[in-house]
């Protein structure tokens, strides 16, 4: 796990100074400090609180935030009012980012809410609540797949501090289970009847000793879907007010889950119409061209034995080498159009080890085209829906036939990376680049629209995908795919 600043938080609790902001000059108030935006004193000590102390790989998160945060700022108007303001934002975003990345545990957690405290001179609860809102708002959730949207969620609430255990439940054929659960207890015969209670009649408790599991539901379009409960202590009301900041939050996550899954089927019946036509041309191809390609060698073949006696002497072998080389290229034309037959199959696409056909075809096109072709996988493929699957083979096999054609590379790189929310892919080769949108519109006039299929083929799964190249190159094309296996997507229908 990454951590914040051991040294935030004393033994006893209490938050030990990140710089004496109360020693700022009356004639140099944070509103008016020079220099750019020097005003933000709460946000640039807090930034450098968390800067000085973090380890390198959490830096980036450290860098982005405190550009939003900063953007927060001017637009809150440059205040000291506007300095706190970003200061809840740049604290809220780092802790998104990290539990993103699965990186946030409880110590980061409470010392990003003392370091929230100590810069706005505020009391930790009012931190910790605070910290948490603008958590449950920020709009990576809605970035996520829903899934690790929630999860994080749940996370917080007990990296907080606010439950000692928590989970998410919904009803499925009537019977009601958890879909994500944190804690010993979690998954108890009393945390299910409490979200039965919930789910049911809207009960919103159940007392277990002098401990108390609380409820709250989740709404979609003002329908109970899902219900959250945690085991909380001493004061429940506040308990109550976190979990209401959670369930409303993931009420935006559940809408936009429902609206991805009503265009899921639309998906499907593109793909599958899609990968049908590839399949039928396929077939085409072993069935026409393939067979003509061999009928052609035998006729070849079949020219030279017939011309071979009435060829001079002198120049026999030379006309034998010449039908020899005709014969190689032919048969190269044949292995080719086959190669090319199999891979638009996309049965074995899905049938087959992902990494294994992304091998198997760098290494053919490495020894077809002389190109330098390196492939690095990080993580496993295999968790990808078919849909995905398909998607990401096509769009490299279509990277590496723009950059045998257009290019004029030497090497070529297709990085593959598993990350905890999303599936991300870059091929980058060293050729002498372009000039993207002119490029892209001349290949639109052309009718060639291998780069523009992979665009849409990667946004109508819900992607982002992107072009980064200028004359003399390099290029590098970049796309990132949700990561929603099956059994996620099902949880929350």
């Amino acid at each position: 796990m990454t951590s914040f600043p051991a040294g935030g938080t004393s033994a006893a609790g209490s938050v030990a100074p990140l710089t004496n902001l109360q020693d700022a000059s009356p004639s140099r108030s944070p509103a008016t400090a020079p220099g750019g935006h020097g005003g933000a004193q709460r946000l640039d000590a807090a930034h450098r609180a968390l800067q000085a102390e973090t380890h390198d790989r959490a830096q980036p998160y450290l860098k982005a935030a405190h550009r939003v945060a900063l953007a927060a700022y001017d637009g809150a108007g440059r205040s000291d009012a506007a300095d706190r303001i970003a200061v809840g934002v740049y604290v809220a975003n780092v802790v998104v980012a990290l539990a993103a990345e699965g990186q946030l545990d409880e110590h980061d957690a409470a010392v990003a809410v003392a370091t929230l405290a100590e810069t706005r001179d505020e009391p930790l609860e009012a931190a910790r609540f605070d910290l948490h809102r603008i958590a449950c708002l920020n709009g990576l959730l809605l970035e996520l797949p829903p899934f690790v949207a929630c999860e994080m969620q749940l996370r917080l609430l007990v990296h907080l501090g606010v439950a000692s255990d928590v989970s998410l439940w919904r009803t499925h054929d009537g019977v009601v289970d958890p879909v994500l659960s944190f804690g010993d207890g979690a998954s108890s015969r009393r945390a299910r009847a409490t979200a039965k209670a919930a789910l049911r009649r809207g009960g919103p408790m159940s007392l277990l000793g002098g401990r108390t599991l609380r409820s709250s539901l989740v709404r979609r379009f003002n329908a109970p879907c899902a219900a959250i409960v945690a085991r909380v202590g001493d004061p429940v009301s506040r308990a109550d007010a976190y979990l209401s900041t959670t369930a409303t939050a993931m009420s935006a996550i559940y809408e936009r889950e429902l609206l991805l899954e009503r265009s899921a089927e639309r998906e499907r019946v593109l793909v599958r119409a899609g990968e049908q036509r590839l399949m039928r041309i396929g077939f085409d191809l072993h069935d026409g061209p393939i067979q003509d390609v061999l009928s052609l060698g035998a006729e070849v073949s079949l020219l030279r034995d017939q011309v071979y006696p009435f060829v001079d002497d002198a120049h026999r072998e030379r006309a034998v080498g010449r039908f020899d080389d005709i014969l190689a290229r032919v048969t190269e034309l044949d292995r080719q159009l086959r190669e090319l037959s199999r891979s638009l199959e996309s049965r074995s696409i899905i049938t087959r080890p992902l990494g294994e056909i992304l091998h198997r075809e760098v290494d053919s096109f490495a020894e077809r085209t002389g190109i330098d072709t390196r492939l690095e996988i990080r993580g496993d493929p295999e968790s990808l829906t078919s849909a995905q699957r398909i998607a990401v083979y096509r769009a490299i096999q279509e990277s590496l036939s723009n950059i045998r054609e257009h290019s004029g590379a030497s090497t070529a790189e297709i990085r593959l990376r598993m990350r905890r929310a999303s599936i991300e892919v870059r091929v980058t080769d060293d050729g002498h680049g372009f000039e993207v949108g002119r490029a892209l519109a001349r290949a639109a006039q052309r009718g060639r629209l291998g780069i523009v299929g992979i665009g849409e083929r990667v946004r109508m799964l819900g992607g982002t995908f992107e072009i980064d190249s200028t004359p003399g190159g390099p290029t590098m094309l970049t796309f990132a795919l949700p990561r929603v296996t099956p059994d996620e997507r099902s949880a929350f229908r």
